[in-house]
């Protein structure tokens, strides 16, 4: 419930460290139980336990938690969160129901990740492509979804996969969001859902008054990637919205994609009202895609590869006194950017490459103002991205669309002083390095946090340091770090 604490204890039967992150949640004044592993925390060493306790202050909504250690994320290693709000909802409804969706492969992410790394030509890969699941169940295999006549329901979906985009339909019935992201939106009627990973909507639906028929809801699950490939085609189920044992299931006509309302970031308007925040501060960061020698792929959000360091940069953050302005100390692979106290910041993702992209901001919701076209999209024979500004209230969301040859345009308040990680939540881009950290107002930081001393011995125990600079050093001397990697220009 909104305002409640939630207390989570891991224990972790692996044998490489984890730790998990609330998808969504801000932990505002808590920034060291964010999850992401080296950015604010160690790993939770194997067979050991540890107890989150994140403060849901005054969010409500749609959640996940996830993995962010080593990908797990990818392999199973995430369950829905649900916090339900202490106020009317913007409409109401009589029943709620949860669906998830997800990607599934046969082996694990890093298993697959060290044999592509140990080709000499990747090209040779013999591709390995990912079944679908619904509500943890392969494709079809999905329990049916139950409706009654004339009742109003909520459905909460969630995005949990790591490389596919989902769209979501019920044929015969409208969908009408309410919530994106763990924000209320002001109602916007659309025939389906189309997510990509990560995001999350609410949306009502309306049963039929009668239970004369039963209808069938699609799913399709697709790579934006993956469909240059030709030998992988998009993968396309059905389920049951059943009315009644038995009734016969009406059959109604599908038309093309391009002729039905799907939610767009800029068409979307926050429930309460917030206008568009004047920008105090713009940063502009372009997606880079290098193939290296041996044809593996890599990624960048700026000229160097994101990679983690020697020590948590949130710990760094922390222990560099008035150093942590700089960002030098945080070692280039983390590619920091300092952020002032309370300034109203504007990020702009371009992406001029053939690739989709959904990027995951920690610690905040973002002001979506703008997306449009980005480079040459006639290089793929790609319809270019259509340009569109927000409404008048701006939706705020915590991950973004970002398109092929295209580019999002975006603002928050800089109202939570810690380390922030953004990152593109496809596991295998956000492995090759597309991520950048910001550090948030680290005087104040400093000030208002420190560090559990549990969280300080967890990683001693493993050998991680827990001061000075990127590379547990003082002042600039980043000496012991591993070379950054910097993409050519």
């Amino acid at each position: 419930m909104q305002g409640d604490a939630l207390v989570i204890n891991v224990h972790n039967s692996l044998d490489v460290p984890t730790s998990i992150h609330t998808h969504g949640l801000f932990n505002n004044g808590t920034n060291y139980y964010d999850g992401p592993d080296m950015v604010t925390q160690c790993g939770i060493p194997p067979g050991e336990n540890f107890t989150y306790v994140f403060e849901t202050k005054d969010q409500f909504g749609t959640f996940w938690v996830h993995g962010h250690t080593r990908h797990q994320e990818a392999d199973g290693f995430h369950t829905p969160l649900i916090i339900h709000s202490r106020k009317q909802p913007v409409i109401d409804y009589d029943e709620e129901l949860t669906m998830t969706f997800e990607d599934w492969y046969t082996t694990e992410f890093y298993v697959r990740q060290e044999y592509i790394e140990s080709l000499e030509d990747a090209r040779t890969l013999v591709p390995n492509y990912p079944r679908a699941l619904i509500n943890g169940y392969d494709g079809n295999n999905t329990a049916p979804i139950t409706f009654v006549p004339k009742r109003r329901y909520r459905l909460r979906i969630i995005c949990m996969s790591v490389n596919n985009w989902f769209k979501f339909r019920i044929p015969g019935h409208k969908m009408t969001i309410i919530e994106a992201d763990g924000v209320e939106s002001m109602p916007l009627e659309v025939d389906g859902l189309s997510m990509g990973p990560g995001q999350r909507y609410s949306v009502i639906v309306t049963a039929h008054k009668s239970d004369e028929f039963n209808y069938l809801y699609n799913v399709t699950s697709y790579s934006p990637v993956l469909l240059r490939d030709a030998g992988f085609k998009p993968l396309v189920y059905t389920g049951l919205v059943k009315y009644r044992d038995g009734a016969p299931v009406k059959t109604i006509p599908a038309p093309s994609d391009e002729h039905l309302v799907w939610p767009e970031e800029t068409a979307m308007q926050v429930a309460d009202k917030q206008t568009r925040l004047p920008a105090d501060r713009r940063i502009e960061l372009t997606v880079n895609k290098f193939i290296d020698k041996h044809h593996v792929l890599l990624n960048a959000l700026s000229s160097s590869l994101y990679k983690p360091v020697l020590v948590p940069t949130l710990y760094t953050a922390l222990s560099m006194g008035e150093l942590a302005k700089n960002s030098s100390v945080y070692g280039p692979q983390t590619n920091a950017y300092i952020l002032k106290h309370l300034e109203v910041v504007e990020i702009v993702i371009n992406n001029p490459i053939g690739d989709d992209h959904t990027f995951h901001f920690h610690g905040h919701n973002v002001q979506v103002i703008e997306t449009g076209p980005y480079g040459n999209s006639s290089t793929d024979n790609r319809k270019p991205v259509a340009h569109q500004q927000s409404e008048l209230w701006p939706m705020w969301r915590d991950t973004v669309q970002v398109r092929a040859y295209g580019f999002i345009r975006v603002r928050f308040r800089a109202d939570n002083p810690g380390v922030w990680f953004l990152h593109c939540h496809l596991a295998i881009h956000m492995y090759n390095g597309l991520a950048v950290v910001f550090v948030e107002a680290p005087n104040v930081l400093q000030q208002r946090q420190s560090v559990p001393e549990a969280m300080v011995e967890m990683c001693k125990r493993q050998g991680i340091l827990t001061q000075g600079n990127g590379a547990g050093n003082q002042g600039f001397d980043l000496s012991g770090l591993p070379p950054a990697i910097y993409l050519p220009s």
